[in-house]
């Protein structure tokens, strides 16, 4: 976790509270109405790393916020079926969803009508570096696999969740710097389709984020072969980083909170503060480190710069793509 907290978070949670007390211009009670329930958009499918992580951290931020949070999957069209429900949503708070990085590909694509300036993001929740991971009998390094794809062009299969997403963007950044070619095999909904292919024998390897693969690295039946960070990732410490082996690959995911454009400041405040209380939930913690979700809070202005950054990245390693 990196969490920015200090005097600055005290002034929020004051803020806030004071914010949560008092009526909004055009309402009649203040926000959030403890009658009601929060409704919690994922855009993928249920049981990959994403619903595990976003589930599970809705369950301590609904103690913070003090009302209900329901969450339901809503996948297809690499989170944009999903998010353009959260777009589509009343303004009120009342409407949360999860944003990944895949929404910084959907506008490109052709998608929808949506990109990340189409929602307020309220804060990250997650930060987690790929790495590509596979069956832990095939091959015992990078430099095998290495030479297992050169020796046979297009004869390895490496799964993603989707053409032009966000494992398929990595996995071509990768091949680009080994020098092979891989071919690429599309499971759309989440890393739970795809984690079940290379289990199943239907992929040789995949790229994938590490909390997603975690339990299975951890019994025996996964290996990483490399992660692309910049430093070696506490998850998988015996596993080198791309970038020591000689291979400039550094890409990972993120998951947000948002809400819908146009959401006034003042909800805006209660959901962030609800977040920064999470984020430092000492039991949110221990679970977070358990379930292995790569946490990472940042709050609503970090969390707006970042994807100011990360927006031309993406661009740019879209546009090398070519569609296999």
């Amino acid at each position: 976790m990196k969490p920015r907290i200090g005097l600055w978070m005290a002034a929020l949670v004051v803020a806030a509270a004071v914010l949560w007390a008092a009526p909004r211009d055009g309402t009649t009670g203040a926000y959030p109405d403890t009658s009601r329930e929060l409704r919690h958009i994922i855009p993928w499918r249920a049981g990959g790393g994403t619903d595990a992580a976003m589930r599970g951290f809705m369950g301590y931020f609904e103690r913070h916020l003090g009302v209900r949070v329901v969450t339901e999957n809503v996948p297809g069209g690499l989170s944009s079926v999903g998010l353009t429900m959260v777009k589509s949503a009343p303004a009120d708070g009342y409407t949360l969803g999860t944003m990944t990085y895949d929404a910084l590909t959907v506008e490109v694509l052709g998608l929808a009508p949506l990109s990340w300036t189409s929602f307020e993001p309220v804060c990250m929740v997650t930060d987690h570096a790929s790495a590509l991971v596979v069956p832990a009998a095939r091959w015992p390094d990078l430099a095998a696999f290495q030479s297992s794809a050169a020796a046979e062009p297009r004869a390895l299969t490496v799964g993603n969740v989707g053409l032009k997403g966000i494992w398929h963007q990595h996995a071509a950044a990768m091949e680009q710097a080994l020098g092979i070619e891989l071919r690429h095999i599309p499971y759309e909904g989440g890393s739970g389709p795809q984690l079940a292919a290379i289990l199943g024998g239907e992929v040789d390897a995949i790229v994938s984020s590490l909390p997603a693969a975690m339990s299975y690295v951890r019994d025996g039946s996964l290996r990483v072969l490399a992660v692309m960070a910049e430093e070696r990732h506490e998850l998988v410490p015996a596993a080198p980083t791309f970038r020591e082996l000689g291979f400039d690959v550094v890409y990972g995911g993120f998951r947000m909170v948002v809400v819908p454009s146009g959401t006034p400041a003042d909800v805006l405040a209660v959901l962030e503060a609800a977040c920064a209380a999470t984020a430092t939930d000492p039991d949110f913690l221990a679970w977070a480190t358990g379930a292995a979700i790569g946490a990472s809070w940042r709050d609503r202005e970090g969390s707006i710069q970042y994807l100011r950054e990360l927006t031309p990245r993406v661009e740019a390693l879209m546009a090398g793509m070519e569609t296999p």
